[in-house]
């Protein structure tokens, strides 16, 4: 029997762990805030308040604060991530969406659900905290709330335009990086109902976009001619191992190879 909580941590007074869990169990207890876990591994058998469930691979469960629960886990590892979002927090996001008063904490459907977009919503958030990108964790904080909160049926018929608005602002301004509050005032939306709407309608959330525009513009150059250590200073990357890492990420090979496999000469010094 084995029970290892590992990379306990916590940012700006949100906690995150790692667990993972073999023929051991969590007996029942609850938690102040809520507690949503994303299932990467494993069978988990849960009890929820009377209720009993299973949460396999790929699954989320969810927990509003006071919830008693329990869990049961097999052999196999289950491995899982967890995030413990504070009740003052959802209040916010309820606020901020107008759905309800800030006085009130929201109930959240909670127990083992199936959502390929939660689940990669919560696995961003994990990936951002742990990775120390303040920027990019508050986009998929803002993202995962989204996503709990369901407010799909508070969509406007014209969000649609205020989307494309904002990709064409992105396509403007490719040297530096706008923040989310910036983006929110172009699209005339919270910054909560902008990060869900441009993902639902996008495929990917506004800062990867950016980034992805950054870099097929940085193709463009390097097939121009244009030396890799020019093309990163020209799309504001703040320094060449941050602009080489982010190309090889989404193309497989970094600049420089790249250059060489298209077969452009380089006069300059070569960079990495």
């Amino acid at each position: 029997m084995s029970l290892v909580s590992t990379d306990w941590f916590c940012r700006d007074g949100i906690e995150y762990s790692r667990v993972s869990a073999s023929a051991s169990r969590f007996p029942r207890h609850w938690h102040d805030e809520y507690v949503i876990c994303a299932n990467l591994s494993g069978r988990e058998a849960i009890w929820l308040d009377g209720r009993e469930m299973e949460a396999f691979a790929g699954q989320v469960t969810v927990y509003n604060p006071g919830s008693i629960q329990a869990s049961c886990f097999s052999t196999p590892p289950v491995q899982f991530i967890s995030v413990h979002l504070p009740q003052a927090l959802l209040r916010d996001a309820v606020a901020q969406l107008g759905l309800q008063s800030r006085d009130e904490a929201p109930s959240l459907r909670e127990g083992v659900i199936a959502d390929a977009s939660l689940f990669r919503a919560l696995c961003g958030v994990d990936a951002a905290a742990r990775a120390r990108n303040e920027a990019e964790l508050e986009q998929q904080l803002l993202w995962l709330c989204g996503e709990l909160l369901d407010d799909t049926h508070h969509a406007h018929s014209d969000d649609a335009q205020r989307i494309d608005t904002v990709q064409h602002y992105l396509c403007a301004h490719l040297s530096e990086k706008p923040p989310l509050e910036t983006l929110a005032q172009v699209a005339g939306l919270s910054k909560y109902h902008l990060v869900r709407r441009f993902t639902q309608l996008t495929g990917m959330p506004p800062l990867q976009y950016h980034m992805q525009l950054r870099l097929q513009r940085a193709r463009t150059l390097l097939r121009q001619g244009v030396h890799p250590l020019d093309a990163a200073l020209q799309l504001g990357f703040y320094d060449q191992s941050h602009f080489i890492n982010a190309f090889r990420k989404v193309m497989g090979i970094t600049p420089h190879h790249y250059v060489q496999q298209l077969g452009l000469t380089q006069d300059k010094f070569p960079i990495a």
